[in-house]
């Protein structure tokens, strides 16, 4: 079990614990399941209390961060954020422990209690529509959830009181409605956007969000001017791979036909999608050893097929880690094969996921929490929003990585393979010709670069008045060729979490920076990856300055 290592250090993590008891039992500290911090004023206030205090007497910059982050998320409050903390909460009990009665009555309870003292504060104030649209379709993907909990439990108890929530949960959502949403599909919600044009009301606090919650070095003009340059550099590549494959397919030259193409010609039946994972996997993973990064020994990822009563919330794939605090930490890899609700995969669409996902973020939890080649303190293994933007820079980063190793492979003479770079160009080529997989990969990657690019510009926009989300989506979709259905999906519907969407590109293009520079000092490729993935989850600027540190120096961290 981690340990705090000083007096504030202890007090620090018994403030996390009291916010965030999801966190805390997902991490590994069992006695804080079933339970949900309930934001009444009088918690509220006592905990700011505790966190000014705490700031006074914190050892570092990265607890003086931590806590300023508990604090903003503390002051920044919208409607849906009460039925997000219960659906996730929800979602982490049940991958770790199924449906556990005692546990889920007592979840139960504690929900209703945060919608009822949420709701009476926020029917205060006027809401945007964008904001309330968010509400009702993050309500209905509550609704769902305990739903599927009632339907598969056998507990009387429970199931009377998952029908007691859900009509909590209704009359939470009455309170913000807007008429003609439930699902939240582009359908559903984009003609509202257009017709309504609104401005979602966050001009003043975004700034605030951008420093304090996700410790940006960059303002928003900065972070738009940034993306929009690198949207400008890349798209001359997706044009020209889209030009290729579109000839190759025999189909117009533009985004979306290709995209269609790929997917009628490449879609794998779900039947085959978890054994072709556990398969490529294992022949994927050596060679990332080999090429990009070390593993601790102690790495432990389950893949998993998504169980029925995930599916709404994990459409296609995803990770998610648990026990950090302990000895056993571990990964979960979910796979979704339901064919009402996961989009068609192709083998490059998984192999991508796997990259980005496992090699990425479960990784990065597996080599911190072991303390593999850094020693992170307890405060930077913290699930907390400080420390998004280290896991999703290496992430994203590693897509770009894994298409120039690929690229590499397939330029080598069958005798210049090792026997592990061979079982994996073998296993590719049983799915389709070798170049065209590589081409198609890459148009993969480069289509969601981009998407990336424009989720932080779209970001900006939003959040700072500049665009209605409407506006935003019809001109990135003349922009980069996108379709709007797409952009959608993967720009409105991060404005539940503003500020977060840019941390991919923002902090994985330093990465790819700082990376060149230790490279040019002699540092080795596959040792700094190692040091970057056993960082855990420190906040950026210090992330940064330490990366910075190691790639000048001349000892080994």
């Amino acid at each position: 079990m981690k340990i705090p290592q000083s007096k504030t250090e202890e007090e620090i993590f018994g403030l996390w614990k009291e916010l965030n008891p999801s966190s805390a039992f997902t991490a590994g500290l069992d006695d804080y399941a079933g339970k949900l911090f309930v934001p009444t004023e009088r918690n509220v206030k006592r905990m700011l209390e505790k966190i000014a205090k705490l700031k006074a007497r914190a050892e570092d910059t990265v607890q003086k961060k931590f806590l300023q982050c508990l604090e903003t998320g503390l002051r920044f409050e919208e409607p849906y954020m009460a039925l997000e903390s219960i659906l996730w909460t929800f979602y982490g009990h049940l991958v770790k422990e199924g449906i556990k009665v005692e546990h889920m009555l007592s979840l139960t309870s504690h929900a209703k209690k945060v919608l009822e003292v949420s709701k009476e504060r926020l029917t205060k104030k006027k809401w945007p529509i964008e904001i309330r649209a968010i509400t009702c379709y993050g309500g209905n993907s509550l609704l769902g959830i305990l739903e599927t909990i009632r339907n598969e439990t056998e507990n009387e108890q429970l199931r009377e009181e998952m029908h007691r929530l859900k009509g909590t949960v209704d009359d939470y959502i009455k309170a913000f409605y807007v008429e003609g949403v439930k699902e939240g599909s582009f359908e559903e919600v984009f003609p509202i956007l257009e017709r309504e044009r609104g401005d979602i009301g966050r001009k003043e606090i975004y700034p605030k969000l951008l420093k304090d919650l996700y410790d940006y070095p960059e303002t928003a003009n900065k972070i738009e001017d940034k993306a929009l340059r690198w949207l400008r550099e890349e798209l001359p590549r997706l044009v020209e791979i889209t030009e290729k494959l579109a000839r190759m397919y025999g189909v117009e030259a533009k985004v979306e036909s290709v995209v269609d193409e790929m997917t009628k010609r490449r879609n794998m039946e779900k039947s085959r999608v978890v054994k072709f994972v556990l398969n490529i996997r294992e022949k994927l993973q050596k060679v990332v050893k080999s090429h990009l990064v070390r593993i601790t020994p102690a790495y432990d990822t389950r893949v998993v097929e998504t169980p029925s009563y995930l599916v709404s919330l994990i459409p296609s794939a995803a990770a998610g880690w648990f026990n950090t605090l302990t000895e056993k930490p571990f990964n979960v890899f979910f796979i979704t094969t339901d064919p009402k609700r996961s989009a068609p995969a192709s083998a490059s669409d998984l192999i991508l996921s796997i990259v980005h996902e496992e090699y990425g973020h479960c990784i990065n939890h597996s080599n911190s929490v072991t303390n593999f080649a850094a020693k992170p303190a307890l405060t930077e293994l913290l699930d907390v929003a400080t420390g998004l933007q280290v896991s999703e820079a290496i992430s994203f980063f590693r897509e770009v990585e894994f298409i120039s190793l690929l690229k590499q492979l397939v330029r080598k003479k069958e005798k210049e393979l090792t026997r592990d770079e061979k079982e994996l160009l073998d296993a590719l080529r049983a799915v389709e010709d070798l170049n065209t997989f590589v081409l198609e990969t890459e148009f993969i990657v480069m289509e969601w670069r981009l998407l990336r690019f424009l989720r932080a510009i779209g970001d900006v926009r939003i959040n700072m008045g500049k665009q209605s989300a409407a506006e935003f989506i019809n001109w990135a979709h003349e922009q980069a060729g996108l379709s709007k259905k797409m952009l959608y999906n993967e720009v409105f519907t991060f404005q539940d979490s503003p500020g977060y969407a840019p941390c991919y590109c923002m902090a994985g293009e330093e990465l790819r920076k700082i990376q060149s520079l230790a490279v040019e000092q002699g540092k080795n490729v596959i040792d700094f990856n190692t040091y970057v993935s056993s960082m855990g989850y420190t906040p950026r600027t210090v992330y940064e300055k330490k990366l910075k540190e190691y790639a000048m120096s001349t000892a080994q961290p």
